[in-house]
């Protein structure tokens, strides 16, 4: 299983971080955990996934469900993913 990062703006923190418990929910069906990371001066996220199931995230993320999710808690887009790299050191 492979270690993910994404990082993205949004507009709005508190509805974005009011979103967690759903957040919560979409996630666990691709990994195996997660950690959320605030930009200390910028409305940005990164979200660091462990153990996760590329494929499984890809049709997750997106799906239509996925899209409303984003519009409700007020991601901005690009996405940017970074994926780990085997051996990457």
């Amino acid at each position: 299983m492979t270690r993910v990062v994404a990082t993205h703006a949004v507009g709005d923190m508190d509805t974005w971080l009011a979103g967690g418990s759903e957040r919560q929910e979409v996630f666990q069906s691709f990994s195996s955990s997660y950690r959320i990371f605030r930009h200390s001066g910028k409305n940005e996220v990164s979200i660091v996934w462990e153990g996760v199931d590329l494929e499984k995230m890809k049709a997750t993320l997106g799906s239509s469900e996925a899209a409303k999710a984003k519009e409700r808690h007020s991601v901005i887009d690009p996405i940017e993913v970074y994926i780990e790299v085997e051996n990457g050191t």
